[in-house]
């Protein structure tokens, strides 16, 4: 990602890259006991897709309410 660019990089490289490091901490918290949430899978799909940035996807983690 270019680090002057304001949204991500949307090239299949830096996709794959997002997706790998999205599957990586989903399965480090399914061994932790992490329970289905689907507002966390569309926001965290979004940012693998480049549609949010990485700020844009903390920012919308700390408004989900918790379940």
């Amino acid at each position: 990602m270019n680090v002057h660019s304001r949204r991500p990089d949307r090239s299949p490289e830096a996709i794959e890259k997002r997706r790998k490091a999205a599957e990586q901490a989903r399965a480090a918290n399914i061994r932790q006991g992490y329970v289905h949430d689907p507002a966390l899978e569309v926001a965290t799909a979004r940012y693998v897709a480049g549609d949010i940035t990485r700020e844009e996807y903390r920012h919308l983690m700390i408004e989900l309410p918790v379940r």
